[in-house]
């Protein structure tokens, strides 16, 4: 069986899609799930030793993406530094998560930039494919001052 998720960093932050939870959870041994789901109801159902943390980035969201893309990363990387393992979706794994993990390899200074962060993270999940709307906020928040 081939796992659909992937490790971002290390054995401690873990990247994929809304169906790869349950084995982020029982294989990758992930403590904390951000699910980056605007349109997410319901969720698989988690063990009570498992915290969820749901950001909703959406299409339609009444709060601007870079505010949310900075909450996701902010919980990714404060569970990362708390010893935590963690996970993080979006339905597929490719737009939403995609930006995220960009955003998480800057915030902890394993990428300069977002071409260098989109490279790497690409490199590991070859379907990340973010939009323009996911691009500029990713510009807002790491954009390089000149």
């Amino acid at each position: 069986m081939s796992k659909n998720y992937q490790a971002l960093v290390g054995d401690q932050i873990y990247f994929g899609g809304a169906a790869d939870v349950p084995d982020m959870i029982s294989e990758a041994k992930c403590e904390v799930i951000v699910d980056l789901r605007e349109e997410a109801s319901e969720s698989v159902e988690l063990d009570n030793q498992i915290t969820r943390i749901q950001v909703p980035i959406g299409d339609n969201s009444e709060t601007p993406q870079a505010e949310l893309f900075q909450q996701a990363i902010k919980h990714i990387t404060h569970a990362y530094k708390s010893g935590k393992k963690v996970g993080f979706h979006c339905g597929g794994g490719k737009g939403r998560t995609g930006a995220v993990a960009i955003g998480t390899l800057i915030e902890l200074g394993l990428a300069q930039s977002i071409e260098e962060a989109e490279l790497m993270a690409k490199s590991i999940r070859p379907i990340i494919s973010i939009r323009e709307p996911q691009r500029e906020a990713l510009e807002k928040l790491y954009a390089k001052e000149s």
